[in-house]
C-alpha cells in the first residue's frame, strides 16, 4: 500500500515539476512583448534552465545517497516554492535568466533521486512500467497545467500564474512530510542482504562511466532532453505564430498531445518490461525498445515538415513526442542496473549530463530560427535538426549498448558492465 502512495506523490511531484519547468514556454510571448526580447534573447532565458543543472544534478544526488531520499525531495520541493514566489521581483531580462537558473539548481536532482527513490519501493522487473508511470505525471502535469496555466497568464498575468506553481509545491511538501516514508520496512534477512551490499570504489564507477552502455545511454538520453526541451520552450511559440493558434487552443492542442504522447511512453515501457520477463537481457528489451522508439519519434518530426493540414501537423507532433521522449525510461533502467548500491550517483549522474542538450538546444533553435527568412523555414529546419538527432543517436544505441551482456544474467545478477 505504501508502496503505491509513494508512486502517486511522485506522480503529482512530477506534474509539478514539467509545469514548473514549461511555465516560461507558456508565458513566452507576453515576457518577450513586456522585456522587448528577441528570439536569441528567449533562446537565452530557455537555455539558463540548465547551466547549473548538471552540477546540482550530481551533487544533489550524491547527496540523496546520504540523507535519504525522503529528505532530498523535501528539500527540492521547499526550493521550488521559493524561486516561483520571487517571479514578483522580476523586473528584466537578467532578473529572469537569474530565476530559471536557480529553479534548474533546485530541479537538477530531481530525477536521479526519484529513481533511487523507486527502486527502494519495487523491485528490478517492473521498474520499467513504475518509472514510466512516474514519467507520465510530466504528460500529465502537461494536460492539466496547459489550459490553467494560459488561463492564469491571460487573467492575472505570468508572475501571478508562477507564484500558484509555487504555491503547489509547498502544498505537496506538506503531504509528504506526513506520509512520505524514506523506505519500506524489511526483513532481517533483507535488510542483511542490503547491509552487505559493497561499498562502490572509483574503479568500479569509471569502468561505469566509461562503458559504451552507460556512454550510449547517455546519447540517447542527451537526444531525447534536446527534444524535451525543444517542446518545452519553443512548441508553444511554434504553435503561435507558426500554426496560428490562439493561446487557448495552443494549451489545448499541447495538452491533448501530452495526454496521448504520455500514454504512449507507458505503454513502449511496459513492452520493455515484458521482453525483459521473458529474455532477462537488456538487450533484448531496454535497447531493443529504447532504439527503435527513438527512430521513429525522428521520423514522426521530419513529417511535420512535410505535411499542410492542422489535424497532421498535430498528429504527427504527438507520435514524435510519445516515441522519443520514452527512451530516458529505458536508459534509466539501464543505468541504474549497472551498480545498485550507488543508483542516485549514477543515474545523477546521467540525467545531469545530458542537460547539456537542455542548454544548448534552446540557443541552437533560437539561432536558426532568426536566421530563416520567416519563423515558419525556421522551425521547419529546427525539427528537421531533431530528428536526424533522434535517428543517429536511435542507430547508436542499437549497435553499441549492452553489446557484451552476459546472456545467463538473471534478475538476481548484476550483469555485466558493455
Amino acid at each position: 500500500m505504501m508502496a503505491r502512495i509513494t508512486m502517486i506523490m511522485l506522480f503529482v511531484l512530477y506534474m509539478i515539476n514539467y509545469a514548473d519547468k514549461t511555465i516560461a514556454g507558456y508565458s513566452a510571448v507576453p515576457i518577450m512583448a513586456e522585456f522587448s526580447l528577441s528570439q536569441k534573447e528567449w533562446g537565452l532565458v530557455g537555455s539558463s534552465f540548465f547551466w547549473f543543472f548538471s552540477i546540482a544534478g550530481i551533487l544533489g544526488a550524491a547527496l540523496s545517497d546520504r540523507i535519504g531520499t525522503k529528505k532530498m525531495l523535501a528539500i527540492m520541493a521547499l526550493s521550488w516554492t521559493v524561486i516561483q514566489f520571487g517571479a514578483y521581483a522580476i523586473a528584466g531580462l537578467p532578473m529572469l535568466v537569474i530565476a530559471r537558473v536557480l529553479l534548474g539548481i533546485g530541479e537538477g536532482p530531481f530525477w536521479a533521486t526519484v529513481v533511487s527513490h523507486l527502486n527502494k519501493w519495487f523491485p528490478e522487473e517492473k521498474r520499467g512500467l513504475v518509472y514510466s508511470t512516474v514519467n507520465f505525471g510530466a504528460f500529465v502535469g502537461a494536460v492539466a497545467s496547459a489550459p490553467l496555466i494560459v488561463s492564469l497568464i491571460d487573467s492575472n498575468g505570468w508572475r501571478f500564474a508562477w507564484a500558484f506553481m509555487g504555491a503547489l509545491s509547498l502544498i505537496w511538501l506538506l503531504i509528504w512530510l506526513w506520509v512520505g516514508k524514506d523506505r519500506p520496512q524489511v526483513s532481517i534477512e533483507a535488510a542483511k542482504t542490503v547491509q552487505a551490499l559493497p561499498k562502490a570504489k572509483w574503479s568500479d564507477l569509471s569502468k561505469v562511466f566509461l562503458s559504451s552502455t552507460f556512454l550510449f545511454s547517455f546519447l540517447i538520453y542527451f537526444a531525447q532532453m534536446w527534444g524535451t526541451t525543444f517542446a518545452a520552450v519553443w512548441e508553444p511559440v511554434y504553435l503561435v505564430q507558426v500554426i496560428h493558434l490562439t493561446n487557448q487552443q495552443m494549451a489545448y492542442a499541447i495538452a491533448g498531445m501530452g495526454l496521448l504522447a504520455g500514454l504512449m511512453t507507458i505503454l513502449i515501457s511496459w513492452t520493455g518490461d515484458r521482453l525483459y520477463k521473458k529474455h532477462r537481457s537488456y538487450r533484448k528489451s531496454y535497447v531493443l525498445v529504447g532504439g527503435a522508439s527513438i527512430i521513429l519519434g525522428g521520423i514522426c518530426f521530419y513529417a511535420v515538415t512535410l505535411v499542410q493540414s492542422l489535424p497532421l501537423v498535430l498528429i504527427a507532433l504527438c507520435l514524435g513526442k510519445g516515441f522519443a521522449f520514452s527512451v530516458g525510461t529505458a536508459a534509466s533502467v539501464i543505468v541504474s542496473s549497472m551498480l545498485p548500491e550507488r543508483t542516485g550517483l549514477l543515474v545523477g549522474t546521467l540525467s545531469s549530463l545530458v542537460t547539456l542538450a537542455g542548454i544548448i538546444s534552446p540557443l541552437v533553435t533560437g539561432s536558426i530560427v532568426q536566421a530563416a527568412p520567416n519563423v515558419g523555414i525556421g522551425f521547419g529546419q529546427a525539427m528537421i535538426v531533431n530528428a536526424l538527432l533522434f535517428v543517429g543517436c536511435g542507430v547508436l544505441f542499437l549497435l553499441f549498448a549492452k553489446r557484451e551482456e552476459n546472456k545467463t544474467a538473471t534478475a538476481a545478477q548484476i550483469p555485466t558492465i558493455s
